[in-house]
């Protein structure tokens, strides 16, 4: 009998019954990018690892991991590779705010990844075009083709056709507030965004082949001249993060 149940047992798992299914990260960099999903969630568990905190439970019934970074390259790449090793995630939902790179762009659009590359890498002293790290062949990290669909037919049914665009968003460990260097980043990357983590992320999941897209809420002009106030950019992401998410979950 005991055979018989072991045999049965590895079938089972053979054919994926009842086998369940890995969590899906969503990540922002702030609190304000992501305190609005946690009311969301059923059977919420808090883990508390270094110097972050893991949220875990369900969203409408797909188990998820619900994470804040912290701002900056370094940080968003320890909680990507914890929320990977840690917690076996499947996908990666980055959301938050940004800046315009493209004078296309309005504040509180919002921009889905089509790639994102990290501009402040440079080793173009060793003949590398700027953003291309050492050992890769590519200096732009693609998003996944099936994430970013779902983010865009979601972010389009939260703010509208008109108000959702997608395109190359860039990443360093700078907060980006001249006009020079917007037009720079645009000119060499053919930015539509400037934020601080979105590559970071990018190039763990990479490593690990998991699938990642990165959304954001345009906050700013990156220029100086359209700011919105915190409480604006705080509703305005909240509002977005949260409702872009749950619509993506409602088809994942």
């Amino acid at each position: 009998m005991n055979k018989l149940l072991i045999l049965m047992t590895g079938l089972i798992s053979l054919l994926g019954f009842g086998a369940q299914a890995k969590p899906i990260a969503l990540l922002g960099a702030m609190d304000v990018e992501i305190e609005g999903l946690l009311p969301k969630m059923q059977g919420l568990q808090t883990h508390k690892l270094a110097a972050n905190t893991y949220y875990t439970g369900t969203i409408n019934g797909k188990s998820v991991v619900v994470a804040r970074s912290g701002v900056g390259k370094v940080n968003a790449a320890v909680t990507t590779h914890t929320l990977i090793s840690r917690f076996e995630v499947d996908k990666i939902i980055f959301t938050g705010i940004a800046g315009a790179a493209s004078s296309t762009l309005n504040v509180a659009d919002v921009v889905v990844s089509d790639d994102l590359i990290q501009h402040d890498v440079d080793l173009t002293v060793f003949g590398s075009p700027k953003g291309l790290l050492d050992g890769y062949d590519n200096r732009a990290f693609r998003s996944d083709e099936a994430l970013q669909q779902l983010a865009i037919a979601a972010a389009r049914k939260v703010v509208g056709d008109k108000r959702v665009h997608t395109g190359t968003v860039v990443t360093g460990d700078q907060f980006i507030a001249d006009k020079a260097v917007v037009a720079g980043l645009q000119q060499e990357f053919n930015a539509m965004a400037v934020e601080m983590e979105g590559a970071a992320v990018a190039q763990v999941a990479d490593m690990y082949q998991v699938p990642v897209v990165v959304i954001r809420t345009i906050s700013d002009k990156a220029d100086g001249s359209a700011h919105l106030s915190y409480e604006e950019a705080k509703s305005a992401t909240a509002h977005n993060s949260v409702a872009i998410v749950l619509e993506m979950l409602q088809s994942l």
